[in-house]
């Protein structure tokens, strides 16, 4: 299906004239390459990385030994490397993918994935968990082992041999096979979940989900430092967290402390290590001061500049800039752009 749709977008670029493509990951800059690169009248090709492809795609998606994967995973840089040279712009999600892109030269807008405040403070109500009486510790996204979903589960176990009633609410689906593995491990030595204070919601569509946070005390996102896209990644679940008011007990690894050390919003924790983690968790509960503050400075980040509202600003000044329009007020220069 996924090379289907690739196939049909590679024709539909031959057979019509843009004055830009934007390409949403590296398969559809290959497509974008291949299938304007030659033409008389090139689009401008904009590149949307709001990855590092090269270390995910290597490390995530094809189980290799370690030496393969970094052999993969330097091969991929070089191809990007090489496709992203021919771009005429690209928009990211952090500092460190700006980094990575400005080296060629071109306008580099930093775009981040933050959540707009009309989803959150405009979302309906639910009814759902209202039977729940201890304190929600909620995990938002994808469950994978590289996502931390093995982690999560032991900090729940370690805080129920502590006496620390919780109840962990897991939104989202479990996915890879040391994943599921720790999910039938869970099953055997919790044969009722739900009466051991733990709830998979499964999929949940994202304007249903601000009716689940608000129900929550703390947000966790314990993300290991499986490749580089996970070391210097900002993950959506951490903004989520912030814009509901929730105190982030999250792994402490670079793209994550940026945001979490300088809005203090939350604790930063031992990537790996379950028991710091429940501490973490344990402090939260016991110091309600500590953590209304934590989730107040989060929300109040996410109100001054962390929102959709401000950052789309960002994206329309930059098409303004790359297509040489006349900036409107206020707007980026080609030179803070490429910082």
């Amino acid at each position: 299906m996924h090379v289907k749709l690739l196939l049909d977008m590679y024709r539909h670029l031959r057979s019509n004239r843009y004055d830009v493509v934007h390409c949403f990951d590296l398969d559809s800059l290959v497509v974008a390459f291949f299938a304007c690169g030659m033409l008389s009248e090139r689009p401008l090709i904009v590149y949307d990385a709001h990855e590092h492809f090269p270390s995910l795609i290597a490390r995530t998606y094809f189980g290799l030994q370690k030496v393969l994967e970094s052999a993969l995973e330097r091969l991929l840089d070089a191809f990007e490397c090489f496709l992203a040279a021919s771009c005429d712009g690209f928009v990211v999600v952090n500092a460190a993918l700006s980094k990575r892109f400005s080296v060629f030269g071109k306008p580099v807008v930093e775009v981040r994935n933050v959540p707009s405040l009309s989803w959150y403070d405009s979302a309906p109500v639910l009814g759902f968990l209202d039977d729940v009486v201890d304190p929600i510790v909620i995990y938002v996204g994808l469950m994978s082992a590289k996502k931390g979903f093995e982690q999560t589960i032991l900090t729940k176990m370690i805080l129920d041999k502590l006496g620390i009633k919780t109840c962990f609410v897991l939104v989202g689906d479990v996915k890879g096979a040391k994943a599921l593995e720790a999910l039938k491990a869970l099953k055997g030595f919790y044969p009722n979940l739900a009466d051991a204070g733990i709830r998979f919601t499964g999929y949940v569509q994202y304007p249903l989900l601000p009716g689940i946070l608000r129900k929550a005390k703390i947000g966790l996102a314990l993300i290991q430092p499986a490749s580089l896209n996970y070391v210097i990644s900002q993950p959506n679940k951490l903004f989520a967290y912030m814009i509901a008011g929730l105190p982030v007990v999250a792994s402490d690894l670079p793209g994550i402390r940026d945001i979490v050390s300088k809005e203090k919003c939350g604790i930063l924790v031992t990537p790996g290590d379950p028991e710091e983690a429940a501490k973490a968790i344990a402090a939260l509960l016991q110091k309600e001061e500590l953590r209304m503050s934590l989730g107040e400075n989060g929300r109040k980040a996410i109100e001054r500049e962390l929102n959709w509202e401000m950052e789309r600003q960002k994206l329309f000044d930059f098409y303004d800039m790359i297509q040489g329009r006349e900036l409107s007020s206020g707007s980026l220069t080609p030179d803070t752009l490429s910082e």
